[in-house]
């Protein structure tokens, strides 16, 4: 399967989230930071344009990380980014590469970061990628997620399918991502024994910020 194209959207993808959501898919990507100051073998996938490592980075001093993102240009500007934090630079190894066929260098991590990259992919590459993701992370090791989510029901529900079926559209044709729909991965998490432990939601639960841990 042909990796999604990101490459072109790269110069743009900041200006394009903040005109259309702000600063809050950054607070989704960042609102549980504060857990995470005690990881040390860190695994981040998808990460784009470098906002969260950076973060992540300047909150923990410590933590080595491997970052896996398909696209040369993202990763290109994360590294610009993170070399702007002082000491930083030398504790990321970066890997252009598709995370499904991703062989992790420093597994078992104790953190699995996927932030907006769980929603790239269908039912059928989840019910592959999750397990090969769990497998990387150490017992008690913890995944971050942060993503879009459905709502229980009511009109809240209503306008994040509006809005999810919209972007969707917009990134198969633009991006070439196989997905064209939101899958929930929470029943796959737990299929592979991660427990849900912390969630932090925002416009009625359409932004998603959750720690699930893997049981010992």
């Amino acid at each position: 399967m042909t990796p999604p194209r990101f490459d072109w959207l790269a110069p743009h993808y900041a200006w394009v989230e903040a005109a259309t959501y702000g600063g809050l898919l950054h607070w989704c990507r960042t609102a549980l930071l504060g857990e995470l100051t005690d990881a040390r073998r860190v695994l981040i996938l998808g990460e784009g344009d470098g906002r969260f490592v950076s973060a992540f980075l300047a909150a923990n001093p410590v933590a080595v990380v491997d970052v896996v993102d398909a696209s040369a240009a993202m990763v290109a500007l994360a590294r610009r980014r993170v070399a702007r934090l002082p000491g930083a630079a030398d504790r990321v190894r970066w890997h252009v590469a598709d995370a499904r066929r991703f062989a992790p260098p420093a597994a078992p991590y104790d953190l699995v970061v996927t932030n907006f990259f769980l929603d790239c992919f269908p039912a059928s590459g989840l019910t592959a990628l999750v397990p090969h993701l769990a497998a990387a992370l150490a017992p008690g090791g913890r995944w971050l997620v942060g993503d879009f989510a459905l709502s229980a029901g009511g009109p809240a529900r209503l306008a994040a399918r509006a809005a999810l079926a919209a972007m969707y559209a917009a990134f198969h044709l633009t991006t070439r991502i196989p997905a064209r729909r939101l899958v929930d991965p929470s029943p796959l998490l737990r299929g592979v024994g991660m427990e849900l432990v912390r969630e932090e939601r925002r416009l009625r639960g359409f932004l998603t910020a959750s720690l699930w841990r893997k049981e010992e």
